[in-house]
């Protein structure tokens, strides 16, 4: 069985306050768009970078440069970009005139439109439709993934179940459980498969060649697979015991910020995700504009030290999040104020845990991302007031 779905910011508009100050005072004109909301339409005309955020998202933007797009459902419909980067619960694309397009999300769409150079995709479910055309090249891995337009160039897809029905100008690389490649495709180059079930119509042409790829075996694994495993076990054992005492210290020394970001996980956690997402997008982007500059450079370093000081907590409330439903699930209701001892407790517990489910190869890496992007979200949105005005509570 395959699985179907992977499953407004009080800093990052500082960020981007400051960004377009300082772009006035040197006579420049560019120009940062965004939006965050739990409904949200963004369609406008626009020359420069946008950003937009909702649970419920439709994008109809155009514009000149880059656009980025993140929630629980997204709709992108007869919206132009240079790069388009959209993250959501499920992603439909019509109508669509980009450059490139990187995209990921539990159900992938692309129906209709056309992206010039390539495209990056991942998802539970990810199908491209006939009147798609990707000129370029396309990446795409997913639990079932369809392709039945055209590829320009080469063509890279991994999927527990993988079906393409569409020629591949350049060379094919197909791994999954089940691949199948369907009645008169044609593909240009070279075809490498790997897969349990492989089934190849006859009237498929390959330029090229047809390789079989064999399992990948690293070689003296009995050798050094010891050794290795128990490298991860005490660098796992290490991790543990250092994040569980960084989320205790920050549990007990931040009251007022872990709960006020709990809160916000809780209460909207959708339009968390998505204005993490934007805040861990566009901050390398903001840093990197303002270095070209020389007046920018001492703004650039200042919003580097905010967003690694966020960093770790970030994750810290997330971990405080998890802890603290744990507790009001075990013992006592969420919204009873927890007491010292009960807050480093729960933290200390839930790190542990969270830590453990963490080091799951590939599964745990992504559920690290999202609660990282999760937990930037609700710190960059309740920091400020959190960190000012609140007091511990008893």
């Amino acid at each position: 069985m395959q699985p179907k779905h992977y499953i407004t910011a009080h800093w990052a508009f500082i960020v981007l306050s400051m960004t377009a100050l300082l772009f006035a005072a040197g006579a420049l004109r560019a120009q940062i768009a965004t939006g965050a909301a739990d409904v949200l339409d963004a369609g406008e005309a626009i020359q420069d970078m946008a950003f937009f955020s909702a649970g419920d998202l439709t994008v109809t933007v155009k514009s000149t440069d880059d656009v980025f797009a993140a929630g629980g459902d997204v709709s992108i419909r007869d919206a132009q970009a240079d790069h388009m980067i959209v993250a959501g619960g499920d992603v439909s694309v019509v109508e669509v005139a980009f450059h490139d397009l990187i995209a990921a999300g539990g159900d992938l769409n692309f129906v209709s439109g056309v992206v010039t150079d390539d495209l990056v995709a991942a998802g539970g479910d990810l199908s491209v439709e006939p009147q798609f055309k990707i000129n370029g090249s396309a990446m795409l891995s997913g639990g079932e993934v369809t392709v039945d337009s055209a590829i320009g160039a080469e063509l890279r897809a991994a999927a527990a179940r993988l079906r393409l029905n569409a020629n591949v100008k350049g060379d094919a690389h197909l791994i999954g459980e089940d691949v199948e490649i369907g009645p008169n495709v044609v593909i240009g180059g070279d075809l490498r498969y790997r897969a349990r079930q492989f089934n190849m119509d006859p009237s498929v042409m390959v330029t090229g060649e047809i390789i079989e790829l064999e399992p990948a075996t690293p070689p003296d694994v009995e050798r050094w697979g010891v050794q290795a495993a128990a490298a991860l076990a005490a660098f796992a054992f290490a991790f543990v015991i250092g994040m569980a005492v960084l989320v205790i210290v920050i549990a007990l020394a931040l009251p007022g910020l872990m709960n006020s970001a709990a809160d916000m996980i809780r209460t909207k956690p959708l339009k968390t995700l998505g204005l993490g997402f934007i805040v861990i997008a566009a901050a390398p982007v903001v840093i990197a504009i303002l270095f070209a500059t020389v007046l920018g450079i001492p703004t650039a370093l200042l919003i580097g030290a905010i967003y690694l000081a966020a960093a770790p907590l970030a994750i810290a409330a997330f971990i405080y999040y998890v802890g603290m439903m744990a507790r009001g699930i075990v013992s006592n209701p969420v919204d009873v104020p927890p007491s010292a001892a009960a807050r480093g407790a729960w933290s200390a517990l839930a790190a542990i845990l969270l830590v453990l489910v963490g080091l799951i190869p590939i599964a745990g890496g992504f559920f690290w991302l999202i609660a990282y992007t999760i937990g930037m979200g609700a710190i960059m949105t309740r920091g400020g007031k959190a960190l000012a005005f609140s007091q511990a509570p008893a």
